[in-house]
């Protein structure tokens, strides 16, 4: 996973280092905070999607706001519109991680926007990622 890792930030380093905008410190900080995020993003959606399943719901409540926690650091990695982007994902992210799988939640859905918006700015700054489907429960 190391070798895919470095090989993602190379090519995401490549992209950007054709431009004249940014310097290449800001293209590798960048790079490593949207493949950091793709990351965290991920694993937190596989621990939304597979519920409590054999735990209580407390137990799984408390491994979602562990896992959520992670994006907080990820700002501080990176600079201009990816580090804006995650700025605002994670200022919208609710205290409470059982709000993001509630029907309709709104919470949920500013995750997914939020998260939207990260992948292209990410994007705009050379690094390309794709995030798995956030599982968003809504009323008949």
């Amino acid at each position: 996973m190391t070798a895919a890792f470095a090989l993602t930030a190379l090519v995401g380093l490549s992209a950007c280092s054709s431009g004249d905008s940014g310097s290449s410190d800001d293209s590798s900080e960048n790079a490593t905070a949207c493949t950091d995020f793709e990351t965290t993003y991920d694993q937190f959606t596989a621990l939304v999607k597979a519920g409590p399943a054999d735990t209580d719901v407390q137990t799984w409540t408390d491994a979602k706001t562990a896992e959520m926690q992670k994006f907080q650091p990820l700002a501080d990695t990176a600079t201009g519109d990816v580090e804006s982007s995650l700025s605002t994902l994670i200022g919208a992210l609710p205290a409470d991680s059982l709000e993001l799988t509630e029907p309709d939640s709104s919470s949920g859905q500013a995750l997914v926007d939020n998260s939207t918006a990260v992948v292209d700015a990410c994007s705009a700054a050379g690094t390309a990622i794709t995030l798995d489907e956030f599982p968003l429960v809504k009323f008949n």
